[in-house]
């Protein structure tokens, strides 16, 4: 009889693979399965040949880049000693995650289901590749490929004789959470995050928080200057900071337990513990704290919430009509509800509640950690270079309207807009994923609409101050809506275009009356591009909305230097990169 053991391991930066290793990990409860779920770092990677069933879920970022918390995992499986035999009992899944709109879609995982076979290894099904593109999230892809999974398992190793598949998983919850009766703690000293260290991480003080678009502006665009650490940085390299929720929502939050006589409150001192080894509880959450420093720093509230929330409302809800909207949004069949429900809307966990009051009543400790997405870190192009003596960053504020009456708000531009100088905050450095050619004498072409122009003007910095003069073509193609209301960093880089430093090209899409956007100017400069590109070996640096501007920007190029193939030939190469977000 095969031992029912079922390793689950995650590489995952943001925390969405580390959500849908948990979830599997939940469901193999049902098929009687066994075994932990770990960030691939943590797994004793030599274990690896002892195993008989394993699931890798991992996430791609930037350049086709592994997440931290799976290099080590990684470097040790390419090791050029390992026998190509030595996973040959291992049966193992891998699930990635990835988006579409970047040349290595899914490069991670692709990379690690080859590897695995050729260490010997027998996949149970083919590398499923979720796209954050897909009208449903990844849900589209993710649900098929796990039945597809459990269908395998279950074919290999039988149920045992007399039992079947069970309704739902009985690990409902991850952890039990107990009040503490006679603890007193001032939630407002605690830091959650103060002894979690992470790589080139350090305390850092707010200088100035200083609005760069004009007051009447649709925009807030904000250049937050903090005081400059002993960590160094790197042109391009990024700051990742963990925002807090604002008061407006945890009111929000205590209002609802008081309406729905949730007896908790924000002095309530809560210990939450593991129920057993496979699901350890997170290092910050193993003392008793108070739930207002839990609902300040580590539920996620504005969260848009995924099938698995709506899962854990419809558990112990009593209201017919309630329950069955929300089975129907946690299963598969029902994802295009869910999404045109909270996706499309951008409809936050706290209104979810607020929609269904009777789920809410309902809701127990256990399941309020189940509900809540932890706050994931947030990154920013970092806009200063190390010897201007500052760090700086450059935030656009987002808020929006949808069909929902309250506008959306960003809830890490909101934090940061929030910020005082002299407020101290936890941050720490990335490598950028941009990659600069060691030789500076190369030209750049440098493509920054919007706040996309924060890594350019910190690379251009970097190349003002040094010792030793730029002789390398720097070309900068800048976008905004108009050239007095949002022209960020406007006196820098005009003082480097009279310098002769920098070649400035403008586009301010609202000065007139035809839209003029950055790919318009770059069309028209055919000749200068040819002779950086294609004769002198440029690269082309591109930051900003990954929406439809950076499509429009390579067709472009493609036009200006007439040659289609050169332009796949650079990305190929490596001379053509792109940082964009959502």
């Amino acid at each position: 009889m095969m031992e029912r053991k079922l390793t689950i391991l995650y590489g995952s930066q943001s925390g969405t693979a580390q959500d849908l290793a948990e979830q599997i990990w939940r469901e193999s409860k049902m098929y009687f399965f066994r075994g932990n779920v770990l960030p691939m770092d943590e797994y004793d990677v030599s274990e690896l040949i002892g195993e008989r069933f394993v699931v890798c879920v991992c996430s791609t970022y930037g350049q086709g880049e592994e997440p931290d918390n799976m290099k080590r995992f990684w470097k040790f499986l390419l090791r050029k000693s390992l026998p190509t035999d030595s996973l040959q009992q291992v049966h193992f899944a891998v699930l990635g995650l990835g988006d579409s709109r970047y040349p290595k879609f899914n490069y991670v995982a692709k990379k690690l289901h080859k590897r695995l076979l050729q260490l010997g290894g027998s996949a149970l099904l083919p590398v499923g590749l979720c796209d954050d593109q897909h009208d449903l999230g990844y849900g589209a892809v993710f649900l098929p490929w796990l039945d597809q999974l459990w269908d395998e398992l279950v074919r290999i190793v039988p149920f045992p004789a007399g039992t079947h598949k069970l309704p739902e998983s009985p690990r409902e919850f991850r952890w039990n959470v107990d009040i503490v009766k006679e603890a007193k703690q001032q939630a407002g000293e605690i830091d959650l995050y103060a002894d979690v260290k992470m790589p080139n991480g350090f305390q850092t003080m707010v200088v100035e928080n200083r609005r760069t678009t004009a007051v009447d502006h649709f925009q807030d665009v904000r250049m937050i200057t903090f005081e400059k650490k002993a960590v160094p940085w790197c042109p391009g390299d990024v700051l990742y900071v963990r925002p807090h929720n604002s008061s407006e929502s945890i009111d929000q939050l205590f209002e609802l337990f008081n309406q729905h006589e949730i007896n908790v409150g924000r002095e309530t001192v809560v210990q939450v513990k593991a129920i057993d080894s496979e699901m350890p509880v997170p290092s910050i959450l193993q003392r008793a704290l108070p739930l207002l420093a839990i609902a300040e720093q580590y539920w996620d509230l504005t969260a848009i919430p995924r099938a698995r929330a709506f899962a854990v409302l419809a558990k112990n809800c009593t209201n017919e009509l309630e329950r069955e909207k929300l089975i129907e949004f946690s299963r598969y069949e029902g994802q295009e509800e869910l999404f045109s429900y909270a996706n499309r809307p951008r409809r936050t966990i706290l209104e979810v509640l607020q929609d269904f009051p009777h789920a809410t009543k309902c809701l127990t400790l256990e399941a309020l950690f189940e509900l809540f997405q932890p706050i994931k870190p947030r990154a920013f192009s970092i806009a200063s270079a190390v010897e201007s003596g500052k760090l700086q960053i450059l935030v656009a504020v987002i808020e929006y309207k949808t069909k929902l009456s309250v506008p959306r708000r960003g809830l890490c531009s909101h934090w940061l807009k929030r910020l005082t100088p002299g407020q101290v905050i936890n941050a720490w450095v990335r490598k950028s994923t941009f990659q600069l050619p060691a030789d500076n004498k190369i030209p750049l072409v440098m493509i920054g609409p919007g706040t996309g122009l924060a890594p350019f003007r910190g690379i251009l910095q970097e190349r003002e101050l040094s010792e030793t003069p730029t002789s390398a073509p720097l070309v900068l193609f800048f976008g905004c809506r108009s050239s007095t209301a949002d022209f960020h960093c406007e006196e820098d880089l005009k003082r480097m275009e009279q310098s002769g430093m920098l070649q400035l090209f403008c586009a301010f899409s609202r000065d007139q009356p035809d839209k003029v956007y950055v790919q318009h100017l770059i069309k028209k400069q055919g000749v200068l591009l040819k002779k950086l590109l294609v004769e002198n070996g440029g690269y082309v640096l591109l930051s900003g909305s990954s929406k439809n501007m950076p499509q429009a920007v390579k067709e472009a190029l493609v036009e200006a230097i007439g040659d289609a193939q050169y332009i796949e030939d650079m990305i190929q190469a490596n001379r053509y990169q792109e940082e964009t977000w959502a």
